[in-house]
């Protein structure tokens, strides 16, 4: 099971996603994730994965990137903070071809400025 919990931040909202990684897991926390009130405070999100715990393989990373997509479809930007060996461009690839502006990072500074820069 994935746990999230917000950070405060005034330019952009926080979360952090920690646990072990399964597609249902992903499926139960960003339905969860999406339900709450602290999404509505605006249209960047950044969500640090240094977290998790865990691999998927190709056809999951699809489906989470698909997820994402569905779940976050009204924001603006997505930044995703994970250990840059886990970067493989299958979930930014998919969620980009889906209409959702996501990307992944492996540095918290190069995420924020992505995050909001225009």
């Amino acid at each position: 099971m994935l746990q999230f919990h917000f950070l405060e931040n005034e330019n952009f909202i926080h979360a952090q996603l920690e646990g072990l990684v399964s597609l249902d897991a992903w499926r139960q926390a960003l339905a969860e994730l999406e339900k709450q009130p602290e999404l509505a405070r605006g249209d960047r999100l950044l969500v640090d994965l240094r977290g998790l715990l865990g691999w998927l393989g190709v056809p999951e990373r699809e489906s989470v990137a698909t997820l994402m997509a569905t779940h976050f479809a009204r924001m603006k930007k997505v930044a995703l903070v994970i250990q840059k060996e886990k970067i493989s461009g299958v979930v930014e690839g998919r969620a980009q071809r889906l209409g959702l502006d996501l990307k992944l990072f492996s540095e918290f500074a190069q995420a924020q400025g992505w995050l909001l820069s225009d």
